[in-house]
């Protein structure tokens, strides 16, 4: 059974990367899809944003979806 989170992340004001701070952390959390109110959340650059993951936009509304789809891991016995 899969669970579906939703995180809201506020870079802190002296952080001179925001986009990257925010990415790290999406790493971390092994996050699927990253959603922002607009392209100027993510610097107008959401080539960046979708190499590791799929973006959304609010206004317009729009998906953008990552460049390399990530390699399923099967479990078992073969």
């Amino acid at each position: 059974m899969g669970y579906d989170y939703l995180y809201t992340v506020r870079p802190p004001q002296d952080t001179t990367d925001p986009v990257g701070y925010s990415l790290g952390i999406a790493s971390g959390l092994d996050v699927e899809t990253i959603v922002v109110y607009d392209l100027a959340h993510v610097d107008n650059q959401p080539a960046r944003v979708c190499e590791d993951f799929d973006l959304e936009t609010v206004c317009p509304a729009e998906t953008w979806v990552r460049a390399v789809q990530p390699a399923r891991v099967e479990s078992g016995v073969a």
